[in-house]
């Protein structure tokens, strides 16, 4: 929630243009309005509109508040604005069609470009080996299964000591449903060791590859930490890991090759001009 606005930076100046565009010299009240400043409305859709996916319940309503507010304001300023007569630029009447335009023709190429592009095996592994070199680990890393719990429990904790498997008791009493402030429950992946708190770290040392530390007790309870690898600065990632990130880099170049056959495709209906020597 809180990267919302900087992720999100400019999308305050959009919508507001987008709202106020809709909700003009509106003769009715809407059944589902939420916000009202004289004869412009709020209405649901439009608030729904503005909200990303990928948020809880609790943060998309915080910020569906957060949002009416503004709207509210902004809808406050720009009707002060009008009333003192104030009007566009010829250069923000520009920006404005120019984003109209850019608009419009991103939902075009999405709908053209967006498809399922099929990624061979041996795309992927061509691809891996001639670029093996961005893939080589810039720091030295572990991969950890982790658990933390806030109370001793005799008979959990002699079930981790007699096993070969964290993640499986992790799984078996839903504790990766729990994390602790520091670091969550379960299978971490691939972690630099640098990041880790100190007494994780320290637990590592002791430990070899597949070994399950003893419980590292802290203030607010009980850590346990398995080593399943570990990997040196310098030493290539392997495939099955970064696998993934090679599909999409693999999509994207089929997307954009896509796009300049279409492009090149429409160029021909069209009678293009430029001047460059008049652009000085």
């Amino acid at each position: 929630m809180k990267n919302y606005w900087k992720r999100y930076s400019l999308w305050p100046v959009m919508a507001g243009a987008l709202f106020m565009a809709g909700c003009e010299n509106s003769p009715q009240v809407p059944p589902d309005m939420l916000a009202q400043v004289n004869d412009a409305f709020l209405v649901k859709d439009q608030l729904n509109a503005q909200v990303p996916d990928g948020f809880s319940d609790e943060e998309r309503l915080a910020l569906k508040r957060t949002l009416i507010k503004k709207w509210v304001n902004d809808e406050i300023v720009y009707q002060t604005a009008v009333k003192e007569g104030l009007q566009l630029t010829p250069r923000q009447k520009v920006m404005v069609e120019q984003y109209r335009k850019a608009l419009l023709a991103e939902s075009f190429l999405d709908s053209k470009l967006n498809k399922n592009y099929r990624i061979a095996q041996k795309q992927i592994e061509d691809y891996y080996d001639e670029h093996k070199a961005e893939f080589v680990r810039s720091a030295d890393e572990v991969h950890i299964v982790h658990l933390f719990v806030e109370n001793r429990d005799r008979a959990i904790f002699k079930e981790i000591g007699e096993s070969k498997d964290l993640m499986a008791i992790i799984t078996k009493y839903y504790f990766n449903t729990r994390s602790s402030e520091i670091m969550p429950n379960g299978d971490l992946g691939y972690v630099e060791r640098s990041t880790l708190p100190a007494f994780i770290e320290k637990a590592l040392k002791r430990l070899k590859t597949g070994a399950i530390s003893p419980p590292v007790k802290v203030k607010e309870g009980y850590h346990f930490v398995q080593l399943l690898d570990a990997a040196k600065k310098g030493s290539v990632r392997d495939l099955d890991l970064v696998k993934n990130q090679i599909i999409l880099r693999l999509k994207w170049q089929k997307r954009e090759q896509e796009y300049g056959r279409l492009l090149d495709e429409w160029k021909q209906k069209y009678q293009i001009q430029t001047y460059l020597s008049k652009a000085d």
